[in-house]
């Protein structure tokens, strides 16, 4: 079990988590632009500042926008799940009412 900590420590410890947040994703922006095959075109500081502008110009446009998020979602979604998977509809249905009777013939009643 880890020592408890004082109000400030943790404090202290949340400020640096939200930090860390804070810094990731501006370091994943760079990191993937630096790891992009077309980045190699980029002769100076110049051609990366005109295209910031220009990436800054398109955010502006809706539909630029509506683009972008759809496939960052469909991305998203063919990742594999993680955590605990749902419960299907069924499972639901048994825990609801405590449990499944099976009748004579072999198929399951909920009660």
């Amino acid at each position: 079990m880890p020592p408890i900590q004082g109000y400030e420590a943790s404090v202290e410890a949340a400020k640096r988590v939200l930090e860390a947040a804070e810094s990731a994703l501006p370091r994943d922006i760079a990191q993937a632009v630096a790891n992009a095959g077309w980045a190699a075109f980029l002769r100076d500081r110049h051609d990366v500042q005109a295209l910031v502008d220009h990436i800054a110009e398109t955010a502006q446009q809706r539909d630029f926008v509506s683009k972008l998020h759809a496939a960052a979602d469909k991305a998203r979604q063919q990742q594999p799940q993680r955590g605990r998977p749902p419960k299907s509809n069924q499972e639901t249905a048994q825990n609801v009412s405590g449990h499944t009777d099976v009748g004579a013939n072999g198929s399951a009643a909920t009660i």
